[in-house]
């Protein structure tokens, strides 16, 4: 399920670029496409809201120039990555993750005009710039910290502490080119246009131009939507199909009939199941490691109730299964399934996987638990024949004792007669 959801997550990110890029495609086409000149010298020609938008060619009399490279432009963007990697315990090993982290971003654009021939209209793009970036500068620094420069950009990169290796830092320029044709869409304010209202209010300004800008957010909308939906209903079947992390050991029964099935102990406290037993018999419930590394893999340990009480447990730090062979009556078990340690999974990136099997025991196996129960059934009537044997006992023996001597009572006075 975990799998699905994240899917799930997925396709709605991809449904909500859609909707995004549909919406911007919807205001580009409501604004209204004037002519530089006429925005200029009439601010009546933009919509309710003052929305409106041109195409020309790009005029600035003192352009930006972008700190790393050095080149002019209208608006830049530097990134600073902070790339990292850091070791992780697995149940197949020590693995080494690598990434990166962002330190800083600085975005940075400037006023200019655009020209169709009609006159020049300004631009104020220092404010929110909806725009393709064209990336002019990348370096790292085999450094991890501290003030950093990067061709004529210069910044810190605080210390970062905790698993993490800091492997260098990296600065990415992208820049808008101080030349060309662009098309433009904003709100028209001050005479210039500039950025729309709201949070996620911009100024938009493309290198495209306005028809091949309104069929690319056009194809991106259907994508997104189709793309979209089609993962995010996909994600809770596949999550089903395929569900890593999660374990499969449901609805056991008896002996497994579709074989083993896996599952995973994410944490210390181990994973419990329930098990039913409809038919009385000696079972054999056997949990298997499946991690790779002698070491780090899950040492099992299996413990056996019902109603609380032990039915049987076994594990051992030297071996990859544990085991329990028993006689089962009807109901239902709880089969818990943990570590020898106790703190052993806790250490492990993403828990221990593992297998669990429910066999009907069979050849010396089941004759030893056979004969157990059958031990136990003698000794039970043994039992209870020398209680009964007690409580006869004290009966036969007062039955065998003698009759008690009758007490001696006093003689009666005898009278002669007088003759």
């Amino acid at each position: 399920m975990a799998v699905g959801l994240v899917i799930s997550v997925i396709g709605l990110a991809v449904l909500v670029f859609g909707f995004l890029q549909w919406k911007k495609m919807k205001k580009i086409l409501a604004a209204p496409f004037k002519k530089t000149g006429e925005i200029a010298a009439n601010p009546a020609v933009a919509d309710a809201k003052g929305s409106v938008s041109c195409e020309g060619a790009v005029q600035v009399q003192q352009p930006l120039v972008a700190p790393c490279s050095g080149k002019p432009c209208l608006y830049y963007e530097i990134k600073v990555e902070r790339m990292w990697e850091k070791t992780e315990n697995t149940e197949d090993g020590v693995k080494t993750k690598k990434g990166t982290s962002t330190v800083s971003t600085s975005e940075v654009g400037s006023q200019f005009y655009v020209n169709d021939g009609s006159g020049p209209v300004a631009v104020d793009g220092r404010e929110k710039v909806d725009t393709e970036l064209t990336k002019s500068f990348e370096q790292a620094q085999n450094v991890s910290y501290g003030d950093l420069v990067f061709g004529g950009y210069q910044c810190h990169v605080p210390y970062s502490g905790g698993d993490e290796r800091t492997t260098g830092v990296r600065a990415i320029e992208k820049i808008l080119p101080a030349e060309g044709n662009v098309f433009v869409m904003g709100k028209l304010a001050g005479g210039a246009i500039t950025k729309q209202d709201g949070m996620l209010g911009k100024v938009i300004i493309s290198t495209k131009g306005r028809d091949a800008l309104v069929g690319s957010t056009k194809r991106n909308a259907m994508l997104g939507f189709v793309l979209g939906g089609i993962v995010g209903v996909s994600g809770v079947p596949i999550g089903l199909m395929m569900p890593e992390g999660v374990d499969t050991c449901a609805n056991m029964e008896n002996a497994l009939k579709e074989g083993v099935c896996s599952a995973r102990v994410n944490d210390n406290s181990g994973k419990t199941f329930a098990w039913k037993v409809t038919k009385e018999g000696a079972y054999k419930v056997t949990v298997t490691s499946t991690g790779k590394d002698a070491f780090l893999k899950l040492w099992p340990k299996l413990e056996v109730t019902k109603d609380g009480k032990e039915i049987g447990q076994d594990g051992s730090e030297s071996g990859d299964s544990a085991k329990v062979v028993a006689w089962f009556e009807k109901g239902t078990y709880s089969l818990k399934v943990g570590d020898v340690s106790a703190s052993h999974v806790g250490k492990l990136k993403g828990g221990a996987g593992f297998t669990l099997d429910i066999k009907e025991a069979s050849g010396p196996e089941a004759d030893a638990v056979a004969k157990l129960k059958k031990g136990d059934g003698d000794e039970e009537k043994k039992d209870e024949a020398e209680e009964k044997k007690d409580d006869e006992q004290p009966a036969a023996e007062e039955e065998k004792k003698p009759a008690p001597k009758p007490t001696t009572a006093a003689k009666p006075t005898t009278t002669k007669k007088k003759k």
